[in-house]
């Protein structure tokens, strides 16, 4: 796939980490994904790279971030975020965060949807954001885990104008935003404790999904989904040694999509 060089508005545009400590997460993610890591020595912000393409960033949680644990977050760009958080608010979801400059221009929201799963807005210039997926090492895909999948469908249509497709033998939504397929939604098993809350989940290509779980097992990490064998690819989910997590799949292996 091509280098990105916009973002449509409503797409995903950008993933980021807040790491419990940004050098150890860092050298996790250098050897799982081959990434290097770029910081501009003016800010506490570093960005993730496969070779010449941003890919994703990573701060350390601060303070002011109270008890959040380590997280993969997932930003949609937005034209105007303080009339988006004026929608998420009449579609009944949540405002975590009011909308904020950050350095290099744009700014920054995050809102929840009404079953609780936390998502950021990104309100800045089109051709800010990942610049590469569906590649190894980028992500390729946005999974809502929800426990209402109809609520948060209703309420990503209201906001963002998604529409959804229900792929019903894999009990699965998917949202379209302009035409194009870019995330999607399932219920989450009822087996996963009642603590956890709906969440968004990065999925990141790799050549191998076996050998992804056997270097994040063998690195401090863990596995919360055996490898499987799905028509998007094999995939597993994993988490780092802090415990965020998130979606390894081998794309190679896909049939479909």
């Amino acid at each position: 796939m091509p280098a990105i060089d916009t973002h449509k508005p409503h797409s995903i545009s950008w993933v980021d980490l807040a790491a419990a400590d940004i050098d150890s997460a860092s050298k996790f993610y250098e050897g799982l994904f081959g990434w290097t890591t770029f910081n501009d020595g003016e800010t506490p912000y570093s960005i993730f790279m496969v070779g010449d393409s941003a890919v994703a960033g990573v701060m350390e949680l601060s303070p002011e971030m109270g008890d959040m644990p380590p997280v993969w977050s997932t930003y949609v760009s937005v034209v105007d975020a303080d009339a988006t958080i004026a929608a998420v608010t009449n579609a009944g979801g949540a405002v975590f965060q009011e909308p904020f400059e950050i350095p290099g221009g744009g700014r920054i929201a995050v809102i929840a949807d009404p079953a609780g799963a936390a998502i950021c807005l990104f309100e800045g210039m089109a051709d800010s954001g990942m610049k590469l997926m569906d590649e190894n090492g980028a992500p390729c895909w946005f999974d809502c885990v929800s426990r209402d999948t109809k609520v948060s469908a209703a309420f990503y249509a209201e906001v963002f104008g998604w529409t959804s497709e229900y792929m019903e033998e894999m009990q699965y939504t998917v949202f379209i935003n302009d035409g194009e397929w870019i995330c999607g939604t399932y219920q989450m098993p009822d087996e996963v404790p009642a603590e956890v809350p709906s969440h968004w989940m990065v999925n990141f290509v790799v050549p191998d999904c076996d050998a992804a779980v056997a270097y994040a097992t063998e690195n401090g990490g863990s596995m919360w989904m055996p490898p499987m064998d799905t028509p998007f690819g094999r995939a597993a989910g994993v988490a780092d040694p802090s415990g965020a997590a998130l979606t390894v799949i081998d794309r190679s292996t896909a049939t479909q999509g």
